[in-house]
């Protein structure tokens, strides 16, 4: 992974607000799956072909 992705991954100001995360989600900073009723942020990467795609990640990681 380059550090210009990693950055758009760990940007905090593309997180829009905390929520709970549909079942199978996994975290896209540390790759582990998010549990059922886990608090996560809610954000959006930009992809270079096609719409924005919905991501969640921890809260604190």
């Amino acid at each position: 992974m380059t550090s210009k992705t990693l950055n758009q991954d760990t940007d905090a100001s593309r997180w829009e607000y905390t929520t709970y995360a549909p079942k199978g989600e996994t975290c896209p900073v540390c790759m582990k799956p998010i549990a059922s009723l886990e608090r996560v942020y809610r954000g959006t990467l930009k992809r270079q072909s096609g719409s924005p795609v919905v991501v969640y990640r921890h809260i604190g990681k």
